[in-house]
């Protein structure tokens, strides 16, 4: 199993949009170990996809990856070298394709269920190769093309039920193959030649007849079907015109028992790549004349062929930079369109009644990672307030029978990648020492901090909290500190992305909490160099933050987020070095390692409303950094002032902060 990918050019595609009826290609992968990846062909819910990568140098495998989980699994082959995955079902759980046996002596049809993880032949019709290239919405029809005994390729239905490889014969020629099923598995699309062996025809096969039907072309001497709707009455396809020189889409019904062309203006070729439920929305590729890439387009009786562009247009849609190149799957209404952009990357496009637009899937997808990230600020203030402004507890140790009272606050900024942001923390407190076996501190404050994630878009995070502390004497003049952090608030997330190529914002205001604690030993005045006094200390500090689930408010295609734990336990030694200038200041030192226990973040999930469900996982975490800290506290006025310069070298922590206080002891 593969678990990682370096990029995903995939994307999603629609939530209960792609039907099982149609089978489309798709983009490349490259995995983090640098091979190739190339998905054949996504599940109806678009979270699920087939293919085959680079097992080996002259070795392919069938995969299977998901999105949910992030993850490839490698189904193997059938005791040979090589095999790919052509078609899955409705859900994601039966893939069908093609493997090698054992020696590589023949190839044979394959299903896969994810119940078992394992691959079952289903043989061929007495030749050496089968390949099963398409599969019904439940999964237990299967079709495809086989040699049969003498080597001339055949199309075949193959039912779970039976376990039998059902031979559908050709046009009257030596060869046909199956590319396409119903949704029920009743009625199979696909080419087949005629008794010339050089005529080339659109079939439709029905399990009620028995018989394989000549479609027709368009004129030409060629016709291929590539899908069927969901009843299996209308079929899609391509076929030549008269004279051979052009290819037009045509839609072919069991009404009108005729192939329609339906089209190519303005252009020299198109091809119908799919259709939705009822068959009455066809999409597909063309290509303009002197045009050397192709275009996705969608066609209805009422509109035409339209580009996915134009289509967009008439929708009131302004389409900016961005232009398709292929149309590849069409969901059961006809109003979601998944294909290919002129940069390779997956393009979702929608039409609905509350939003349209186009998505940049990868682009769109970075952004919500960007955005997934906004539990970590407010997780990165509580853990400033901790070990910034409250990282000196000695500072503030009193004589028994004493108090203070202190403002402070904190200021600094993010700059470790992939983290870019600022942070403000101000702070009163109070303190009190009964006695000299403890000491009671209590401190409230507000902290604040913004992130830019992207196209001018920002999240800020607004916190009160509440830090209770308790110093307690040990021997050999060492001390316990307990600390505990409650902070409530809330972030303010403006996401924007492209929609159509043009910037689109939506917002939200999810509420958020921490809770934490932390347990910190000091060894006070541990050891002298002259003048200087070396306190070490360590401590484990413990937080979680949930920010809760909420909906975008906003946009075309606005998130339902769900709600996010972010969770950090963290252990620190250092050690401080104080120097005395004058009776009345002190300059100090500090040195810290820290170390992380959590290895990746929190996954962060959700629904982009109506078209899909995404789950990214946590990224991986700088669990090891070292802080460096200048400082000096010196007697003013009534009070005592002091001020610390801060700098981390990797990590969630800040990159650079500067600590400074003022406090009245009476």
């Amino acid at each position: 199993m593969l678990a990682r990918w370096k990029k995903a050019t995939l994307g999603l595609a629609a939530a209960t949009a792609l039907p099982a009826f149609g089978q489309s290609t798709l983009p490349g992968l490259i995995t983090d170990t640098g091979v190739t990846a190339t998905p054949r062909t996504m599940n109806a819910a678009g979270n699920i996809f087939a293919g085959q990568f680079d097992f080996a140098p002259g070795q392919e495998h069938a995969f299977r990856w998901s999105p949910i989980s992030n993850s490839m699994v490698d189904m193997g082959t059938l005791g040979g070298s090589t095999s790919s995955a052509f078609g899955i079902n409705a859900t994601g759980d039966i893939i069908v394709g093609q493997a090698a046996i054992a020696g590589d002596a023949a190839t044979h049809a394959f299903v896969w269920t994810a119940a078992t993880g394992f691959m079952r032949d289903i043989g061929t019709l007495g030749g050496t190769y089968g390949a099963a290239t398409g599969v019904s919405r439940t999964g237990d029809v299967v079709a495809g093309a086989s040699t049969i005994a003498g080597g001339s390729m055949h199309a075949f239905r193959w039912t779970a039920a039976s376990g039998v490889m059902n031979d559908l014969g050709t046009l009257g020629g030596t060869t046909s193959s199956a590319l396409a099923l119903s949704a029920a598995g009743d009625v199979v699309v696909g080419y087949a030649y005629l008794g010339d062996n050089t005529t080339r025809r659109a079939f439709r096969w029905t399990l009620a007849s028995g018989v394989m039907d000549n479609l027709g072309s368009l004129g030409g001497t060629s016709s291929s079907a590539s899908a069927t709707n969901a009843a299996g009455d209308v079929v899609v396809g391509y076929s030549t015109l008269a004279g051979g020189t052009s290819s037009h889409a045509f839609r072919w019904s069991v009404a009108s028992n005729r192939m329609e062309d339906i089209g190519a203006p303005g252009s020299a070729y198109s091809s119908a790549t799919g259709t939705n439920a009822t068959g009455d929305v066809v999409i597909g590729n063309f290509r303009a004349v002197g045009n050397a890439t192709g275009q996705g387009f969608r066609w209805t009786s009422a509109a035409g062929m339209q580009s996915i562009e134009d289509w967009l247009t008439a929708q009131g849609v302004t389409v900016g930079n961005v232009r398709t190149t292929t149309a590849n799957a069409i969901n059961a209404e006809g109003n979601v369109i998944v294909g290919t952009l002129s940069n390779g990357h997956v393009y979702l496009a929608r039409v609905a009644s509350s939003s349209a637009g186009l998505l940049d899937v990868e682009d769109f997808n970075a952004g919500l990672a960007r955005v997934s990230n906004s539990g970590l600020l407010a997780a990165n203030d509580a853990e400033t307030v901790m070990n910034g402004l409250h990282s000196n507890p000695m500072a503030m140790l009193l004589a028994p029978g004493r108090a203070t009272f202190w403002v402070s606050g904190d200021a600094g900024r993010q700059t470790h990648s992939p983290y870019s942001s600022k942070l403000g923390i101000a702070e009163i407190g109070y303190g009190y020492r009964p006695s000299r076996h403890w000491q009671l501190n209590l401190a409230a404050g507000r902290s604040y901090s913004q992130a830019d994630t992207g196209m001018g878009g920002r999240t800020s995070t607004r916190s009160t909290y509440v830090a209770p502390e308790v110093i307690l004497s040990l021997p050999a003049s060492s001390y316990l500190t307990l600390s505990g952090y409650y902070g409530q608030g809330r972030a303010d997330i403006d996401r924007v992305y492209l929609n159509a190529g043009l910037p689109q914002g939506a917002s939200g205001n999810p509420d958020q909490n921490t809770v934490g604690g932390r347990l910190r030993l000091d060894a006070v005045d541990l050891a002298r160099l002259g003048k200087t006094r070396l306190t070490p200390y360590a401590s484990l500090t413990w937080l979680r933050t949930r920010t809760a689930g909420y909906r975008e408010q906003g946009g075309a295609f606005p998130v339902d987020w769900r709600a996010r734990v972010d969770r950090s336990t963290t252990a620190r030694i250092g050690i401080d070095a104080l120097y005395p200038v004058t009776a009345a200041t002190t300059l100090q030192l500090r040195t810290e390692a820290a170390h992380r226990f959590e290895k990746t973040g929190a996954t962060t999930s959700g629904e982009v409303i109506g078209l899909y469900g995404f789950n990214f996982a946590g990224q991986d975490i700088k669990r090891d950094w070292l802080r460096f800290g200048l400082g000096a506290q010196s007697r003013m006025g009534d009070g005592i002032a002091s001020m610390m310069l801060n700098a981390t070298t990797q990590g969630e922590a800040s990159s650079y902060w500067v600590s400074a206080s003022y406090r009245w002891e009476f």
